[in-house]
């Protein structure tokens, strides 16, 4: 064991105005000061970000800075797991906020269970304020620590889409609560380490998804602890939310990323169909998203014809042609059955409007 036992990666681009408010939470923890450390990755930012870490290097026994060249956020973790010296790792975002207890409940309950990955809950809060609407994201009703394969890869599917059925120790999980996210969970360094497990840098979107999705597959020891102690919060202007005109072509290399992955496990004919129709579904999520970031967005200078004849050409040409096909309804949730529906008919206006009524929300 290492005289740290926590080491915190915050990926950072250009994010000097939250930065603050996400350092104060990260030192107002219940671990003392020299039991973890946090390391910022400065990924190329064109702000103050790369100043202000560096102000927290002098300032901080406990923090270091690395800086890089842009080379997106897997990149910048990967930079952070190559200099962290903890016992176990964390993600934290630099617009999010932590819970003082961040480190301290899910470190007890990973020594307690040897587990290779401890799993918590978190709460997305919109707005500011006595405005702020918050939304609590629990996975499941009671604590667990399972060593089962079957109950891991269903853990696994959800990772892909999180409305397919996990469960682990007799329980089912939380339906549409978001599997796929670093920042919830506590990783063993050496578990990592041993499995080659890092966040693939080819990919610049969906990027962590894939990453957790290969890291549950070497799991062989899972915990979860119904405590909420990640606080995502959510910006108007976040680039979840910002015009991508190569949204698509990313995705699609996110679903030869993750089929490579699936085939790659060697699973017998019923397994593989449960992971495939996984895929089917992230798909036409992943579809669903890339109305919202591209093809009805506002910053889209495409004329609406040109928009209707790339749609018409995504939608009947492979990957999503054979997803929109063969995907069983009763795994996706209402809306993207709807869209499903559209695009199997090609009902482009449709899908118009349903970006107008939802996918803008």
């Amino acid at each position: 064991m290492s005289e740290i036992k926590v080491s915190i990666i915050v990926p950072v681009y250009n994010s000097a105005k939250f930065l603050n408010r996400c350092m104060n939470s990260l030192w107002n923890q219940t671990m003392p000061h020299d039991e973890y450390e946090i390391i910022f990755v400065d990924d190329g930012s064109t702000d103050d970000s790369g100043m202000v870490c560096d102000s927290y290097e002098k300032e901080y026994c406990s923090v270091s800075v690395i800086h890089q060249t842009n080379s997106g956020p897997a990149a910048a973790r990967n930079a952070g797991l190559k200099k962290a010296k903890g016992d176990f790792i964390a993600f934290v975002d630099p617009d999010d906020i932590v819970d003082g207890k961040y480190l301290e409940i899910p470190y007890v309950n990973a020594l307690h269970n040897n587990s290779d990955i401890v799993l918590f809950d978190a709460v997305r809060e919109t707005g500011k304020g006595d405005n702020a609407k918050k939304e609590l994201w629990n996975h499941a009703k009671y604590s667990f620590n399972s060593k089962d394969i079957r109950e891991i890869r269903s853990m696994q599917r959800q990772i892909i889409y999180p409305y397919m059925a996990a469960k682990a120790c007799g329980m089912r999980f939380n339906r549409d609560i978001p599997l796929a996210a670093p920042w919830d969970k506590m990783y063993r360094r050496k578990f990592l380490i041993d499995n080659y497990l890092v966040f693939p840098e080819q990919l610049r979107v969906l990027d962590d998804m894939c990453f957790n999705f290969n890291v549950f597959g070497r799991a062989k020891n899972i915990s979860y602890i119904p405590v909420t102690l990640y606080h995502y919060m959510v910006e108007e202007a976040s680039i979840t939310n910002s015009y991508r005109e190569d949204r698509v072509q990313q995705d699609i290399k996110v679903f030869k990323y993750l089929k490579s992955s699936i085939d790659e496990m060697k699973l017998n004919k019923s397994e593989a169909s449960r992971f495939y129709h996984a895929l089917y579904a992230r798909m036409i999520k992943s579809f669903a998203i890339s109305l919202r970031l591209y093809y009805f967005n506002p910053s889209n200078p495409k004329s609406q014809k040109q928009i209707r004849k790339e749609l018409k050409e995504c939608i009947t040409s492979n990957p999503y042609k054979f997803a929109f096909k063969c995907v069983r309804f009763k795994k996706l949730e209402p809306k993207l059955v709807a869209v499903t529906m559209a695009c199997r008919a090609r009902f482009l206006w449709t899908l118009r409007m349903m970006y107008k009524f939802e996918y803008r929300k």
